[in-house]
């Protein structure tokens, strides 16, 4: 049962990724990655990366990074305090309260 947390904190990490990646595409000042650009001194050129201007892309994919990693720790968080409350498997209700 553990190991299927992980793989849905896996999925929620990509879907969440590519929703900030798709959405960044269209509103490229969106914060920490234009922040982040400006922080590094990176020029914004407008070379394009499978059409895209470079600096977008590289926008696009630092907030999906962060966003996605803020929302899987969330979800993980989440889970974790959910699953403190229940008895392990095979363990008895009463057990739980004694340890």
């Amino acid at each position: 049962m553990e190991g299927d947390y992980e793989m849905i904190g896996a999925v929620i990490f990509v879907l969440f990724f590519l929703l900030f990646l798709a959405i960044t595409l269209g509103v490229p000042t969106l914060p920490p990655g234009s922040m982040i650009h400006t922080l590094l001194g990176i020029p914004q050129t407008t070379y394009p990366v499978l059409g895209i201007p470079a600096w977008i892309l590289i926008n696009a994919i630092v907030n999906g990074i962060v966003y996605g990693f803020i929302i899987w720790l969330i979800y993980s968080l989440a889970n974790i305090a959910r699953s403190k409350g229940k008895p392990k498997e095979g363990e008895p209700k009463g057990e739980q309260e004694k340890a």
